[in-house]
């Protein structure tokens, strides 16, 4: 039960009543106006026509509306391209009946290394979530007489003519959020629509947005992005998104930790397909069977990892000396980020995660202690990364392995101390109450990056019950009649856990409340990052 982290408690609200809790918590996290911040309205969105060339691509598919022309449109992979994909085409399904959805196989991105062909008898390509990092694909398209509107939200190189071969809609273009992700501009380009139809459907559409954009973990400080996620969490209209999160609150967790993870489990498992059916489905038979391949999916998935998470674990122990740590795994799934992230919560260093790919080694990098180490691996010479900062992919070729391993070794300065993680406030097991409970998961209904959910630091628990859910997969202390700790997917030892509550050992914890039913009993919860034995 060694703690991994570094906790840093900002506040300590043991034995204050909540409503004082409430405004440290606010104060802390420099909330001025709570009544706006947790009540945005729609006059927090930025104007529709801000969005460079919005009206360009109305007028395109307006065109295509009247003339019954060929509309094709292609989804990306993850959450927020599977939300993207379904809002225009359920908006579409409104106006017209041809229309023909498509999405990337694998961890495939946008037209590059797709055979195109099949576009070629198209009138109209709509692209969502994606943008190739060169015109070729488009340029090929454009020249075959099929019309590209492209609605996305990545970094755009200024040097690429995407005008010239394509209408690009983007919040990288000069627009007042960069944060709004491609579910969040495709349901704009939506509003703008309705506009000027006077229709309102882009409404029903908001939950699917919601989804996309705290999927892709868009800043949830931003007014216009918490209103568009208030209004999508405000009610579940999409049939696939009712039986995700089944009778749980919709929340931000229940996105993160409910849909995200069972549409990426698709996009590892290679059944992208699945997770755009389900989304733009209504018949209820057909969407169950598309649940239950979703569902088999993320089983498959966690029993690939279960296989191969012992066999990377032995080959981290014996790397325990290094400054980054190299896995080699054998398997046909994606799963490398997902092993990455365990890892790297396990070992506090850079992480290798790669597959055997002919003549390279193809995989993720996550990485923690340093700054950028994506940088790092692409000023070497000798790998290719591509991606986030400190989680990205990763291309070396076999015989510059070693070569590689080495220049990091070498040039790498000492990774900084353990990750200091800034816990809100510290209470007691008495100070959780069902109002603090209340107050706090208010403030977290609308979190992700830059407003993470409320941390709460605990000590001093003693007398609790040790327990188990699924069969031993994650463990429960229950401390009072009313209060349940769980820490989910626990891989320590329940034995020694047993151990800990018959002689009385006091535990700490730093987690998120919650409540809800557990059975058909109501209670108060604390989901823990870390439990840890006091010495």
């Amino acid at each position: 039960m060694t703690s991994t982290k570094n906790y840093k408690v900002l506040n300590d609200c043991r034995q204050m009543y909540e409503d004082e809790v409430f405004d440290v918590i606010l104060e802390q996290r420099g909330i001025t106006n709570p009544e706006h911040f947790f009540n945005p309205t729609e006059d927090d969105l930025l104007p529709l026509d801000s969005l460079l060339r919005i009206e360009d691509a109305f007028r395109r598919v307006d065109k295509a509306i009247k003339e019954d022309e060929k509309i094709s449109i292609l989804f990306d992979t993850d959450l927020d391209g599977t939300s993207s994909g379904a809002i225009i085409t359920r908006y579409l399904k409104n106006f017209t009946s041809n229309i023909k959805t498509y999405i990337d196989e694998g961890k495939q991105h946008g037209l590059i290394g797709q055979d195109i062909e099949k576009f070629h008898d198209v009138d109209l390509l709509i692209i969502v979530d994606s943008l190739d990092k060169d015109e070729s694909q488009y340029k090929k398209l454009h020249e075959s007489g099929t019309d590209i509107i492209i609605l996305d939200h990545h970094a755009i190189k200024e040097i690429i003519p995407y005008d010239k071969y394509a209408i690009l809609v983007s919040s990288q273009r000069n627009y007042g959020n960069p944060q709004l992700s491609g579910a969040g501009v495709t349901w704009k380009f939506c509003k703008y629509m309705d506009e000027q139809y006077l229709t309102g459907y882009a409404d029903e559409l908001a939950d699917l947005a919601a989804c996309g954009l705290v999927g892709d973990m868009m800043d949830m400080t931003v007014m216009e992005n918490r209103y568009i996620v208030s209004k999508g969490l405000s009610k579940i209209y999409n049939p696939a998104i009712k039986k995700i999160v089944g009778g749980f609150e919709f929340n931000s967790n229940a996105i993160s930790f409910s849909v995200a993870p069972i549409i990426n489990a698709s996009n590892r498992i290679g059944k992208n397909d699945i997770a755009m059916k389900a989304f733009i489905e209504d018949d209820n038979k057909i969407l169950l069977k598309y649940m239950r391949e979703l569902k088999k999916c993320k089983e498959l998935q966690n029993e690939e990892v279960d296989r191969i998470l012992p066999k990377a674990i032995n080959s981290c122990e014996k790397q325990k000396d290094n400054k980054m740590m190299v896995v080699l795994i054998d398997t046909d799934y994606g799963i490398s980020g997902l092993l990455g992230n365990k890892l790297l919560e396990r070992y506090q260093r850079p992480i290798l995660i790669l597959k055997d790919c002919g003549d390279t080694y193809k995989g993720s990098m996550r990485a923690v202690g340093v700054d950028d180490f994506r940088k790092i691996c692409n000023e070497s010479g000798l790998a290719k990364a591509d991606g986030h900062e400190l989680a990205s992919g990763i291309e070396i070729k076999k015989e510059l392995l070693n070569e590689f391993t080495l220049y990091i070794e070498e040039t790498l300065s000492e990774l900084k101390s353990d990750s200091v993680v800034d816990v809100d406030i510290q209470l007691d097991i008495s100070d959780i109450t069902r109002k603090m409970v209340d107050l706090i998961k208010s403030i977290d209904k609308i979190s992700g990056a830059n407003f993470k959910p409320i941390k709460v630091y605990i000590n001093n628990i003693y007398d609790y019950e040790i327990g188990n859910m699924s069969d031993y997969k994650h463990l429960t202390i229950k401390p009072n009649d009313y209060l349940l700790i769980i820490k989910w997917n626990y891989n320590g030892s329940f034995d020694e856990m047993e151990d800990h509550s018959l002689v009385n050992d006091e535990l700490k914890v730093v987690g998120t409340v919650d409540s809800g039913f557990l059975g058909r009993k109501f209670v108060l919860k604390v989901v823990c990052d870390e439990i840890e034995e006091v010495e």
